[in-house]
């Protein structure tokens, strides 16, 4: 019984994230089947073929992305996110999106901003990503800083969510890594998948030993 569980929870463990990345991709292609398909049908008509929402989608995503580098356009598709920032409850989730997006992205972020926080009087390392690095008025950490310290946020493994602490930066390390690539390191608990290649050369050098 014992090794039917353990064949089940490995199988499951190569299982669900396959299908929940695909029940992700298929809710998302329906998503915008659903949204466009309509208008597009009405301006083609018969000439309108299956999948042709997901191809408008694409375009006008990669259009929107390179439009935004000029500051009228950015201004122009900002213009939804600012309408949801003043709704109740709306405003909440629009602006966790956006946030973990940016992170995500790294855009928000300079130069060597993944760091490892060395926790004082003790052997603990954690990762973290810089928010704030100079004391200002722009928000209420940023006000608290002293000159010597700077705002670090720690996501927490296999949830979403974390601590933002203030700490002095000669306690700080960077990292080469991006942001995207320190959460995702840090959501799983520091397992990560290991590339083919470099499972091959391990196999290899054990066969050799």
């Amino acid at each position: 019984m014992r090794s039917f569980s353990a064949a089940f929870l490995r199988g499951l463990f190569v299982l669900l994230p396959v299908v929940v990345s695909i029940q992700i991709a298929l809710w998302m292609v329906t998503t915008v089947e659903s949204w466009l398909a309509p208008p597009l049908k009405e301006v083609l008509g018969p000439g309108y073929i299956p999948g042709m929402a997901l191809g408008v989608m694409v375009a006008l995503t990669v259009v929107i992305g390179l439009s935004s580098r000029w500051p009228m356009a950015d201004f122009i598709w900002g213009i939804p996110g600012r309408v949801l920032e003043r709704l109740p409850v709306l405003k909440q989730l629009y602006g966790t999106l956006k946030d973990v997006m940016e992170i995500m992205g790294g855009d928000k972020f300079a130069d060597e901003a993944v760091v490892m926080v060395e926790l004082p009087n003790t052997e603990t390392r954690l990762i973290g990503i810089v928010t704030v690095r100079n004391k200002g008025n722009g928000n209420t950490i940023a006000s608290e800083l002293d000159d010597d310290h700077i705002a670090v946020y720690l996501p927490m493994s296999f949830q979403v969510g974390g601590y933002t602490i203030v700490v002095p930066k000669k306690y700080t390390r960077s990292l080469d890594l991006s942001p995207a690539d320190a959460l995702q390191l840090v959501l799983s608990g520091g397992v990560v998948s290991e590339d083919k290649e470099e499972r091959r050369a391990r196999a290899g050098k054990k066969n050799n030993t």
